[in-house]
């Protein structure tokens, strides 16, 4: 009689890429991976059986594991699927819905990809490039709309959503420093009003937790106006020490108007924005209902997630480790898989697919 989970592992991955990087698995430690998972007798299965176990305690087979991963790179689509075809696994890739590109051609055909003749785009497996200032800014690619859905034509690769911008807020009128040039090692940092050199430099923080801050369109117009919104111009600009003291009185003048906390309403309206327009976008685009939502950065308020409710998902994914036993819907546990050996990850999946972990989780509610 086969053996049912009591709890299902959910792997999280971003990268799979050679370029160093906190969130990268290079393509070798990739296939070790996926190596190591089934010729233990673990399995990637789709993200409907999984659906199906969390929401409905629909029953899967015992060593089955969710793999995940997140934003929506080319490189999940060059480099992830073609092992995970090789070794029999599934997965699912939560995306950006704003960031896919454009393209209406996947970049490398269907069946190339899952017979592993892909291209050699450096582009995809290593970012990181210096621009025409010198500073290092990481350009990632993303999938277009042909490769979304060849992966889900493929059976291997399901997509599911991720924001439609994965944006930040400005969280208060507190700020260190100005916008300027410089190296760019992440991807997402920005806010809704984009890039504004000499800004002042407002923390940022989850957009879909945090209430924003909203800089006053007349500081950022005057900003505009003194700094040029070119690179090369704003880098000259701040090679000038006494420009940064133009601009700290420009800040003076601010001083208690620099902008003002959004409203609930528009707190509201910014966050279902986020969540119910991916929905639109990914359902548009690949012709089926989309019930997973996965939090950009993991961070979330009780209010977005009633919002996530409301806009129809009702399996939503989080970055807290831990397993998953069937009826967690709303809080899917997730660990990080790290650029590291097939033993280690095997020690991971073994752990928070423990049916004794899962019925205590279970039980305990937490």
């Amino acid at each position: 009689m086969l053996k049912k989970a009591g709890s299902l592992p959910v792997l999280m991955y971003h990268y799979i890429s050679d370029h160093p990087d906190a969130n990268a698995v290079s393509r070798a430690e990739f296939a070790e991976h996926c190596r190591a998972l089934a010729e233990s007798g673990w399995r990637g299965i789709s993200l409907a059986e999984a659906e199906g176990f969390l929401e409905r305690g629909e029953p899967v087979p015992e060593k089955s594991a969710l793999i995940t991963f997140d934003d929506g790179y080319l490189d999940n689509y060059l480099h992830a699927l073609p092992l995970l075809h090789a070794y029999g696994h599934q997965a699912v890739m939560f995306a950006v819905s704003g960031r896919l590109d454009r393209g209406t051609e996947p970049r490398a055909p269907l069946a190339d990809v899952l017979a592993g003749r892909i291209p050699d785009m450096p582009g995809v497996n290593f970012p990181v490039r210096e621009d025409s200032l010198g500073f290092r800014v990481r350009r990632d690619v993303f999938c277009n709309a042909a490769e979304a859905r060849a992966m889900e034509e493929s059976g291997v690769m399901a997509v599911a959503a991720h924001s439609r911008g994965h944006l930040g807020v400005f969280a208060g009128a507190e700020f260190s420093g100005f916008a300027r040039p410089g190296d760019q090692p992440r991807t997402f940092y920005g806010t809704a009003l984009g890039r504004v050199w000499g800004l002042p430099g407002f923390t940022v923080k989850p957009g879909l937790l945090h209430r924003a801050f909203i800089p006053a369109p007349e500081m950022v117009e005057a900003v505009r106006k003194l700094v040029p919104q070119d690179d090369a111009g704003a880098a000259a600009f701040f090679s000038d020490a006494g420009n940064e003291a133009r601009l700290r009185a420009l800040a003076e003048r601010f001083a208690g108007k620099m902008g003002r906390m959004e409203t609930d309403d528009e707190r509201r309206e910014r966050m279902w924005g986020e969540i119910a327009g991916s929905k639109a976008d990914l359902e548009a685009l690949l012709g089926h209902a989309v019930l997973s939502f996965c939090w950009p950065w993991g961070k979330y308020a009780e209010e977005a997630r009633q919002l996530a409710l409301e806009a129809g998902f009702s399996v939503l994914f989080t970055t807290r480790e831990g397993p998953n036993p069937p009826g967690g819907a709303t809080a899917v546990r997730r660990f990080k898989a790290r650029n590291k050996d097939g033993g280690w990850l095997l020690s991971r999946v073994r752990l928070y697919g423990s049916p004794l972990l899962g019925a205590l989780y279970a039980k305990l509610r937490v």
